[in-house]
């Protein structure tokens, strides 16, 4: 059952037990924690997670390096906007920031491609040079 609640429906209990079940894993600095940060809270979202739900159900996400590094801080993060905030620091690369500038600098629509898709492989891209930026 998730944290603090119990479930409104039968869908919120399967996305539950599916986040349980089959956690969306982190290694650490070879994996991509923003990519991975995104399709976590977008999970958590749908569980409708708060953010001491985020926090609870963490440790099941992450492996090795981001596993041992987790066992080190967790005393020290009290919230889920500190966690994405230390778990970026800690497993950003600077590398998937350039290669994403230098794929953003030359990027350009293909034939086949719509205007939509277009726009949202250039977001995406903006959102790996620089996390913060809205859309």
């Amino acid at each position: 059952i998730a944290p603090n609640f119990l479930p409104t429906s039968h869908l919120q209990q399967t996305i539950i037990d599916e986040i349980i079940k089959k956690p969306t894993y982190f290694r650490g600095s070879k994996d991509d924690v923003h990519d991975w940060l995104e399709k976590l809270e977008q999970r958590f979202k749908m569980a409708k997670w708060n953010d001491e739900g985020n926090l609870q159900y963490i440790s099941i996400h992450l492996q090795d390096d981001a596993y041992r590094w987790w066992t080190q801080t967790f005393t020290t993060i009290k919230s889920w906007s500190l966690f994405t905030e230390a778990v970026t620091k800690a497993f950003g690369s600077t590398k998937v920031q350039e290669l994403a500038f230098e794929q953003l600098k030359w990027y350009k629509q293909t034939d086949n491609q719509s205007i939509t898709q277009y726009y949202d492989k250039i977001i995406e891209l903006c959102k790996k040079v620089d996390p913060a930026m809205a859309d």
